[in-house]
């Protein structure tokens, strides 16, 4: 069985909701926005995060691990890798894995999330929702396995989105982590599956 052939088992278009039970939540929280006075001032905060986590998601997840497109030292890509996982889409091993496999079959079948094969909402979302998908594909990244702080931050995922929530809510309380955190995580999420679907 070749590399390709083994990297992501075909769609079996079955979304695993008990799993998912946190993404939706975190979806239905983000209407909590709606219960906090608006200002400039949050909108800015919320449009700062996204800004700055989807820089981390393009120039890091997707053109640094993914497409290895430039160079950085240990230090420099513990940061990139660290600051997209604020992001809250996994970590940087099992992003970049996932998107090579994508390039290698770019809408083709096998090509989990296109559009074209599986649908919009699969595309979109469906994916990221099932169990097929959660297992990092470590003989797609042999170049960033080999990182040991990397294969620490892609095992526990959970770590950076948790200290950057903690960290907004600790600076601009409950407000500033409703728009800082939970709805620009929710923005995030979408402005990156839209690139799928």
């Amino acid at each position: 069985m070749t590399t390709e052939s083994k990297a992501i088992p075909a769609p079996s278009m079955k979304v695993t909701w008990k799993k998912e039970i946190p993404f939706l939540l975190v979806h239905l929280v983000a209407f909590g926005v709606l219960f906090f006075p608006f200002s400039w001032e949050l909108v800015a905060l919320c449009l700062g995060t996204y800004v700055l986590r989807m820089f981390a998601i393009t120039a890091g997840y997707h053109r640094y691990f993914s497409h290895r497109t430039y160079k950085l030292n240990r230090f420099w890509q513990f940061c990139m890798a660290f600051l997209g996982g604020t992001s809250a889409q996994k970590g940087a091993l099992w992003w970049a894995a996932h998107h090579r496999v994508h390039h290698r079959r770019s809408d083709q079948e096998g090509d989990v999330h296109s559009p074209l094969h599986t649908g919009f909402w699969w595309s979109h979302v469906g994916w990221i929702m099932s169990s097929d998908y959660e297992e990092t594909h470590w003989e797609q990244i042999p170049d960033l396995a080999k990182y040991p702080e990397l294969v620490f931050l892609n095992r526990h995922h959970w770590i950076p989105p948790t200290i950057f929530a903690i960290a907004i809510f600790l600076i601009g309380g409950w407000a500033a982590f409703f728009w800082g955190f939970v709805l620009s995580t929710v923005l995030l999420w979408h402005g990156t599956f839209t690139i799928n679907s």
